[in-house]
């Protein structure tokens, strides 16, 4: 999974993509009312997929997912999603590109690790 995610940005960086982890979300739930009439299970199931997303957990892969989504959202409508969907496609394309950003669960998890180098002119310790 660490090879999924390129970097963690902090910041300013991070921080804008904090706004397009929201932005996707959010239109993934708008997108969610036309899966809502024939697939009310699945509605729900990607509601709780937009929480996680907002979290910042598996976000190169739910990126990905709400792409696929959006493009099913917009087929299936006939084109008259295309108020959220022309919104959540890029940007959830942008998204799994880009990565989660270091303000996520995914950052918490898979993060920058620290590798501690011991001094050579110490002595080693030995464990009896």
């Amino acid at each position: 999974m660490q090879r999924i995610f390129s970097m963690f940005p902090v910041g300013l960086p991070g921080a804008g993509l904090v706004c397009l982890r929201l932005t996707a979300a959010l239109s993934l739930c708008l997108t969610t009312q036309w899966v809502r009439a024939g697939f009310p299970a699945i509605a729900w199931l990607l509601e709780i997929l937009c929480f996680l997303m907002v979290v910042g957990f598996a976000t190169p892969v739910l990126a990905t997912l709400c792409a696929l989504v959006g493009i099913y959202a917009l087929i299936s409508s006939g084109g008259t999603a295309w108020n959220c969907a022309g919104i959540s496609i890029p940007v959830a394309l942008a998204l799994a590109l880009l990565g989660p950003g270091g303000y996520s669960v995914d950052a918490r998890l898979f993060g920058r690790r620290s590798v501690v180098i011991n001094d050579p002119s110490e002595p080693p310790e030995r464990k009896h």
